[in-house]
């Protein structure tokens, strides 16, 4: 009794569902279409990963049902496609069903031998593919681990996070990276020089945000490097990248008045940011990467940026200005992190309610510009910034006359109940 009991009870039992497996593969004859799981932090999407009539196509989808139905429906019109040419006659129809019969072993589809091959003709210039194949097989396959491109991000962002990297770098990671990955399914190792270009240049972004993808990718490469992923006695195909030009503009700078403006609508945590860049030079990645209170020797009225959040790697010191001083001195004891968090939507915020324009870098721009015509001593300036003497002459050498100069380094706080600025000039 009991042991019938038992059997009902476990044919009773709904078996759990397993859970599907990625990348997953719909075949329809020789057609092949795959599904990717993409995760980008809370968010799951799938791409639909084929090759169409004019190379690789990807869709992507938030649903997992809904990329199933139409890698399905992608994969019976393709098939459908082979069975068009099947109604191919005579000479033909020949040499289609020896195609198919040669690269059968191989269970990639016909469209997609020719669209690599394709590809292949296009990156060598020629037909020599078997040649290419073999000097490949000879000079690369040097048992580096099977890393996918996705994974490597994933393992550098883990890297950054843990070195304690800004928020903001980080968020940068998972937007230039994530995307890059997303572009490339495909090992690490596997990609060269023209890969990266080709996909560089099919951006639709300004030569600046080109640059900053072009920087990401070689910071990737290399620390893919000395993970052991790459050859480590070779360049990587990023080093090849060149930098894309950007026409050369004068430095934006605010004007005392617009400067004044700015500090008089800063919220009270983020006047520290605005002051350190404008009146001490300070970098704003320096502060994203945790410039901290106890940098600033206060009783000898100078801020000392350490090596390890330097963007030069090395620590350098920096004579803060009376006013600067005046500025921080109701910050006196505090301790950790100057400013950590994500800057922009405080600029946006300052800027609406001053009136003022935010303008890229301008902070920073300022105080070189109105230091070297205060000490007009291009060494000092270079020391102060962090840049060499030959950049600090070309970009802020007798760009503000005197008088502004005075009166941007008297711009200073009144009584802490009324926040207006008063820009003094002398």
């Amino acid at each position: 009794m009991h042991d019938m009991q038992d059997g009902e009870m476990k044919r009773n039992v709904t078996p759990p569902t397993a859970q599907p497996e990625f990348p997953m593969t719909v075949k329809k004859g020789y057609v092949s279409v795959k599904i990717y799981e993409v995760k980008n932090r809370e968010t799951t999407n799938y791409c639909v990963s084929y090759i169409g009539g004019t190379g690789r196509v990807r869709r992507n989808f938030a649903d997992a049902d809904e990329a199933k139905r139409e890698a399905n429906n992608i994969a019976l019109q393709l098939a459908h496609g082979d069975m068009e040419a099947l109604k191919l006659s005579g000479r033909e129809k020949q040499i289609y069903v020896e195609a198919e019969r040669v690269i059968q072993r191989t269970g990639i589809p016909l469209h997609s031998v020719a669209a690599e091959f394709a590809r292949a003709y296009d990156i060598l210039g020629h037909a020599g593919i078997v040649e290419a194949a073999r000097f490949f097989k000879k000079h690369k396959e040097t048992g580096l681990p099977d890393m996918p491109v996705a994974t490597a991000v994933a393992k550098f962002a883990e890297a950054k996070a843990k070195a304690g990297m800004s928020a903001l770098y980080l968020k940068d990671i998972r937007t230039i990276l994530g995307r890059f990955a997303a572009h490339f399914e495909c090992n690490i190792a596997s990609i060269v020089t023209d890969d990266l270009r080709d996909y560089l240049n099919a951006l639709e972004v300004s030569h600046v945000a080109l640059n900053n993808h072009r920087r990401m990718i070689v910071v990737l490469f290399n620390f893919a490097k000395k993970s052991g992923w790459l050859r480590r006695d070779e360049e990587t195909a990023a080093d090849g990248l060149d930098t894309y030009k950007v026409k050369e503009r004068d430095v934006p700078i605010y004007t005392p008045a617009e400067m004044a403006r700015l500090l008089a609508h800063a919220d009270e945590d983020f006047l520290p940011y605005v002051a350190l860049i404008a009146f001490g030079g300070v970098r704003r990645e320096e502060l994203h990467k945790g410039l901290v209170w106890e940098s600033i020797n206060w009783s000898q009225g100078y801020l000392l940026v350490p090596a390890i959040v330097a963007k030069t790697g090395r620590k350098r010191k920096i004579d803060l200005s009376e006013n600067l001083l005046e500025w921080l001195t109701p910050y006196r004891g505090r301790t950790g992190t100057i400013f950590n968090a994500d800057p922009r939507k405080r600029m946006a915020k300052v800027s609406a309610a001053s009136g003022v324009k935010w303008k890229r870098n301008a902070l920073r721009h300022s105080f070189g510009s109105y230091r070297m015509e205060m000490v007009k001593n291009a060494g000092q300036v270079a020391l102060e910034m962090g840049n060499s003497a030959a950049m600090v002459m070309k970009h802020y050498f007798e760009i503000v006359d005197a008088r502004a100069a005075r009166e941007y380094w008297n711009i200073r706080p009144v009584a802490t109940s009324d926040r207006k600025i008063v820009a003094l000039s002398r």
